[in-house]
């Protein structure tokens, strides 16, 4: 049997993420027009590894951006 877990959350903090990408060893964010595959979008970009596109912050929504298609944009 499979589940499906949903979680809200809102991203708000740029010290928080800033602290939080330190802690994990992630490149330090930068804020800025990112280019997506899907499209442009303007917030605090933050670099995965192994991400061709970053997750990308809106801190005035709290709403996070990204583009992995299912782990396939790979760099």
């Amino acid at each position: 049997m499979s589940h499906v877990v949903q979680i809200q959350t809102h991203i708000r903090d740029v010290a928080a993420v800033r602290a939080a990408c330190q802690r994990l060893g992630l490149a330090e964010p930068t804020q800025g027009k990112v280019r997506l595959f899907s499209g442009e979008v303007q917030g605090l970009a933050i670099q995965l590894p192994e991400w061709q596109y970053p997750i990308v912050a809106d801190l005035a929504t709290g709403h996070l951006n990204f583009d992995n298609f299912g782990g396939r944009w790979k760099a």
